[in-house]
């Protein structure tokens, strides 16, 4: 899981920016300071109720690891309304009402942070839709690939590695797209480095030609740039 905002509190299942923020039976437990079979107790006895506040109808998301002993050990996932439900039962002891509050913060920063991420990925599609027509329009770029190519050239220079090394780091499945795990400062970098990109080839250059030019930048004039 993700800790996002390092929070100890909320989490993702991945960096993707439209995961479902969750909290665990175990972070109830700890924060509640009471014993997780007992949050496990009421997960259960409370079990439709628990499904129908979550996106599986079927059941409350969970994940099975074995102890140390060899034991299960069962983590459920909860999203803002199960946990919201959960703790309600609770008695209000201080410590409860302070992790209440708490938690409410942490969901909430976390959807701003996801909401941010959403937006400034909206806003960045004009950009790369730009970049694609410029490619299409440069009479110097043939290879039927070089939209790849130079989404790697970008990768390269605004985050340091290309998007198969983003994909290796960030963990991102073959098929999902890499914009939905990038940062704001990351999709922030990345839109600076393609208008740059746009610019150079609506001079009519060839792709080494503006590989080279990125490469003879020094970085703060680069970081300028962007």
């Amino acid at each position: 899981m993700y800790d996002l905002l390092n929070t100890g509190l909320v989490f993702t299942q991945s960096e993707n920016e439209n995961d479902t923020p969750i909290t665990t039976n175990y972070v109830i437990s700890e924060y509640a300071r009471i014993k997780v079979h007992a949050v496990n107790q009421l997960i259960r006895r409370y079990k439709s109720e628990m499904k129908s506040l979550g996106l599986n109808a079927r059941e409350v998301p969970k994940v099975i690891e074995k102890n140390t002993n060899g034991r299960p050990k069962i983590t459920y996932l909860l999203n803002e309304k199960q946990s919201v439900f959960i703790i309600a039962l609770l008695r209000n002891t201080k410590q409860v009402v302070e992790f209440k509050r708490n938690l409410a913060n942490a969901f909430v920063e976390v959807k701003k942070l996801l909401s941010k991420r959403q937006v400034t990925h909206a806003n960045s599609k004009p950009i790369t839709k730009t970049l694609g027509q410029a490619i299409q329009d440069n009479p110097n770029i043939t290879n039927k690939f070089a939209y790849s190519t130079f989404n790697k050239l970008i990768y390269k220079h605004a985050l340091g590695i290309n998007t198969n090394q983003l994909r290796k780091t960030k963990g991102i499945p073959k098929h999902d797209v890499i914009n939905d795990y990038l940062t704001v400062d990351e999709q922030q970098e990345i839109n600076k480095i393609k208008n740059l990109v746009i610019s150079l080839l609506n001079m009519n250059l060839d792709y080494q030609t503006i590989k080279q030019t990125l490469e003879n930048l020094p970085s703060n004039q680069l970081q300028g740039s962007k």
